[in-house]
């Protein structure tokens, strides 16, 4: 009798507790399917157990799920992932959200796995020459000591590539770059767009939507330009999702600036698509270097401009001029790009080009595929 191709197994080891099913949740799930496809086993750790309609869609594909919540001392997460695998016996522990330079990655040396994570992060960009050299000997130090056992470092972008090679002085020759991935079909599905503008209290307005209401996104721009604004295009609103440490703030400053009739704050919504199938334009001012920021990825996968501040990765998807504008860091450039895209044949024409854009280069398929060809190789 023929002998069974013995599985593969792989562990995910994810820093997050899933509260919603986004993006990063359906590259779980989706990954699992394909890693099903190719003969692998899949085991998922969370910090947290995940909300219901994540946990069912994994287990359902087939996935394990373990909950464990790391410690802020690398020791004991050493000794924690080294049960993991004494236990399940993995051929590759990919680690993702996690400080990659760590006592951690001496697991490999007890343990036949390959190492593998994904840098899934922005971050700030050091301001001074001092700050930079003090990241710099960081990173290197970091590297020299725990970078033994890694067999690839993923990055998200060319540019969180390029942060590792220039600012943190990591050798190239173990970094890839496998972009987020968007399921197209869920963005592409056909929204009641008259049912959500009734859900959202809106009509015929031009619509500009800006998601996270943390500094760091930099909302506080375009609600400061938001009386410039309405001087050129007077019908609009302005739709603010999520929360964040800023919200009060930002209340605030639409109650001072009389702009309560304006803006619209959804609070944390399960279905972003929904928001962004009735916006004009999608704003994203945000102060960080982003990575590969889902937020673009989404609202150009339904047809909607982006409008962002030059940022890390962003300038990966957004291609300047044709599917939305790069713009300087600063709130005027803001007004200027949002009328200039007030015009509806504008509009549509950026429209398709962000939907071909996705579809060419930042679709699920193509990115749990590029994963599965990673694993398989090393």
């Amino acid at each position: 009798m023929p002998q069974k191709t013995l599985k593969k197994r792989v562990i995910s080891i994810c820093n997050i507790s899933p509260t919603k099913f986004g993006s990063f949740e359906e590259f779980i799930v989706a990954l699992t399917d394909k890693l099903k496809d190719n003969n692998f086993e899949h085991l998922i750790i969370f910090r947290d157990k995940p909300i219901k309609i994540v946990e069912d869609s994994l287990l359902n594909k087939g996935a394990k799920i373990e909950i464990i919540k790391p410690s802020k001392y690398n020791i004991k997460n050493f000794i924690e992932f080294y049960r993991i695998i004494k236990k399940n016996q993995p051929d590759i522990v990919h680690f993702h959200f996690y400080p990659i330079y760590t006592i951690v990655n001496y697991l490999s040396i007890i343990s036949d796995v390959r190492i593998v994570y994904t840098d899934h992060m922005g971050g700030k960009e050091a301001k001074t020459k001092f700050k930079k050299m003090i990241r710099l000997i960081y990173y290197n130090v970091n590297s020299k000591l725990f970078s033994y056992g890694i067999n690839r470092i993923i990055c998200v972008s060319k540019f969180t590539k390029l942060k590792y090679v220039k600012d943190y002085g990591i050798h190239p020759k173990n970094l890839c770059v496998i972009y987020n991935g968007i399921n197209i079909e869920r963005f592409n599905k056909r929204c009641e767009v008259g049912k959500i503008k009734e859900k959202y209290k809106v009509k015929d307005e031009f619509i500009i939507t800006c998601v996270g209401l943390r500094k760091d996104k930099g909302v506080h721009y375009l609600i400061k330009e938001i009386p410039s604004i309405i001087k050129q295009i007077p019908n609009i609103k302005i739709i603010l999702v999520g929360e964040g440490e800023c919200r009060n703030y930002l209340e605030t400053q639409v109650q001072e600036y009389d702009l309560k009739k304006y803006v619209i704050f959804t609070g944390q919504i399960s279905n972003i698509e929904e928001v962004f199938c009735i916006s004009s334009c999608v704003v994203m001012p945000t102060l960080v270097e982003e990575a590969c920021p889902y937020t673009a990825l989404e609202s150009m996968a339904i047809g909607v401009p982006v409008i962002g501040f030059d940022s890390g990765g962003l300038k990966e998807i957004v291609i300047d001029g044709q599917n939305g504008y790069i713009i300087p860091k600063k709130s005027k450039a803001l007004v200027e790009k949002i009328v200039a895209i007030h015009n509806k044949e504008l509009i549509d024409s950026m429209g398709e080009k962000c939907k071909k854009r996705i579809l060419e280069k930042f679709s699920l398929l193509q990115c749990t595929n590029k994963y599965v060809e990673l694993y398989t190789k090393i």
